[in-house]
């Protein structure tokens, strides 16, 4: 079910985005989809039998969706796979070496993040969202505490409409808590793994229909 919201609140989002940007809605729904597939990706890296195979495959997830993600959001920006990624590889990091070097690892690639924020999607909030999802999953309170304070980091570092409504990914974590008491419905591998570069590409040819 959680694959389920993910991919759905994050369509809301990216309609809401393109097709109604006045309308704050939409993206404040929207907030749910990043949090959800972070959790999902740090749970696959953690259960995943070959995490060699999980990164090529989500190499190749993030290669396609830099065409459309790019024309849609006319950014150079690189999209959200590719911070995930950076995460992910932090963390490997992180598990080969003694604690204590894991953790310089972990806050230099932080700093490094830092300069390079604004060319990658969510950025430095996505490096270290990821690191909270991996490291507090089994500790529900420490990680709803520790994400509502990245949360007011984030919108205390930018004063406008938009970025404000990013406290309203802490729901998401509520939900991931409580994942339990949500039922099963399955999803297919392959429809899950393609459609975020899929309906990027959905999304642009429509805009360009409709704004044609």
């Amino acid at each position: 079910m959680l694959e389920w919201i993910a991919i759905i609140t994050m369509l809301v989002d990216h309609i809401g985005y393109e097709f109604f940007p006045s309308d704050l809605t939409w993206r404040t729904i929207g907030r749910v989809a990043f949090p959800v597939y972070t959790f999902l990706l740090v749970r696959g890296l953690t259960l995943t039998r070959s995490r060699s195979t999980y990164f090529k495959r989500l190499v190749i997830i993030a290669v396609i969706a830099q065409i459309p993600f790019t024309l849609l959001f006319e950014t150079y920006s690189l999209n959200v796979i590719f911070t995930l990624l950076y995460g992910a590889s932090a963390v490997v990091l992180y598990e080969k070496v003694i604690r204590f070097w894991g953790i310089i690892i972990l806050t230099t690639l932080g700093i490094i993040m830092m300069p390079i924020s604004d060319f990658t999607d969510y950025g430095l909030y996505g490096y270290s969202l990821f690191l909270l999802y991996y490291f507090l999953k089994e500790k529900p309170f420490a990680l709803l505490i520790g994400h509502l304070f990245l949360d007011v980091l984030y919108s205390l570092n930018y004063f406008d409409s938009w970025h404000s409504i990013q406290s309203f990914s802490i729901i998401a974590t509520f939900i991931i808590i409580f994942k339990k008491h949500l039922p099963v419905v399955k999803i297919h591998r392959l429809f899950y793994r393609s459609f975020y570069p899929l309906h990027l590409l959905i999304l642009y040819l429509l805009s360009l229909m409709i704004h044609r």
